[in-house]
């Protein structure tokens, strides 16, 4: 033990006093540390006594089922110093394919940091706080909670404005079906009134004729069938004129000169319609489009806060330190998503 310390000391920036008394899991100390094996099935080993044997003896603290592990292959000591603050120390018992810290062969005594991969044969293990795996995933099941519960009222929010993007479609077909309606009767009524019109237009032409010939005529019998004649075309004329809306007629000195206001007449009678009923059909697909941008833009961020919960079990999963990595790209991921959710919901409301 006094070697080791010594050892220690030796390769150490920390020059503290370091003595042989350590009482782990005894009435000073309880176990904080721990080894975490990988290689196969996980298994945790407190380091709950003062020197940690591993090897593949049975009597091994830790025995480690592995052809290429030495029958007393490495060692781990707790070393306590003088100001109180407890390492432990990991040395080869000459081993005969050698302990590997960090990839790195172990060829004198190495203190033992949180993190450090410790490689005996084919098996790997980790040194971490007695805590801190539990802790950790504690946390990581709080966050896998807040993520699934954020992307569960996002799925829904989505869920929602694609909802109201069909029934706003829905609103505006059944809509622009009226406005055909509508369309064809004041088309049905522009045409009666153009062919009323055509009429009316067509006698007082055949009069203007006539009173020419009228002027032109000195017969009395032929000016009499005239005047018979006009007075028939005159009749036509005003059957005719009353079946026209006069309000788009434009009136003239000669029939030729006369003219029906069509586009007014339209635009006046779907004017008319449209104070009626909702018949803005554009207004009805506009929101529909808005409402399945919306939909778009949830749905993407559900998949962002659920790429969160992928990294969140990943770092469940994973060796030490990739595992913070993991729960930080979790964290970013997660908040990213959030905030893109909260900011569409407040540009959907300020709209």
């Amino acid at each position: 033990m006094i070697h080791m310390c010594q050892d220690y000391l030796a390769e150490s920036s920390d020059h503290g006093e370091c003595t042989t008394t350590c009482w782990v899991g005894g009435a000073h100390m309880q176990p904080r540390m721990k080894l975490v094996k990988h290689t196969g099935e996980r298994a945790e080993y407190p380091l709950d006594a003062e020197v940690i044997h591993l090897g593949r003896e049975q009597a091994r603290t830790i025995p480690i089922d592995d052809p290429l592990v030495s029958r007393r292959h490495a060692e781990i000591t707790c070393v306590s110093k003088a100001h109180g603050a407890n390492a432990w120390v990991i040395r080869d018992l000459g081993s005969a394919n050698g302990t590997y810290v960090n990839d790195n062969l172990l060829t004198a005594s190495h203190r033992l940091r949180v993190g450090d991969r410790i490689q005996l044969g084919n098996t790997l293990f980790t040194y971490e706080e007695m805590e801190s795996g539990q802790r950790f995933r504690n946390i990581i099941a709080v966050l896998i909670a807040l993520s699934t519960l954020v992307g569960a009222l996002v799925a829904w929010r989505a869920s929602v404005a694609t909802d109201d993007a069909a029934s706003a479609r829905n609103d505006g077909t059944h809509v622009l079906i009226r406005l055909s309606h509508y369309r064809s009767g004041i088309d049905a009524s522009l045409y009666q009134n153009l062919g009323a019109f055509v009429s009316y237009r067509l006698h007082l032409g055949t009069m203007e004729l006539l009173d020419r010939a009228l002027a032109d005529s000195k017969e009395k019998t032929y000016t009499s069938s005239l005047e018979g004649e006009r007075l028939f075309h005159a009749n036509m004329a005003l059957a005719a004129l009353d079946l026209v809306d006069q309000d788009y007629l434009h009136r003239a000195e000669s029939a030729a000169e006369q003219s029906f206001e069509r586009t007014r007449f339209t635009e006046t009678n779907l004017a008319e319609a449209t104070t009626l009923e909702d018949l803005d059909y554009e207004a009805h697909f506009r929101e529909s489009d808005r409402a399945s941008l919306i939909a778009q833009r949830l749905t993407l961020t559900a998949v962002l806060l659920s790429l969160s919960i992928f990294f969140y079990t990943g770092a469940t999963l994973s060796e030490s330190r990739r595992k913070y990595f993991l729960a930080a790209m979790g964290v970013v991921t997660f908040s990213l998503g959030t905030l893109v959710a909260a900011l569409i919901e407040l540009a959907e409301r300020a709209g």
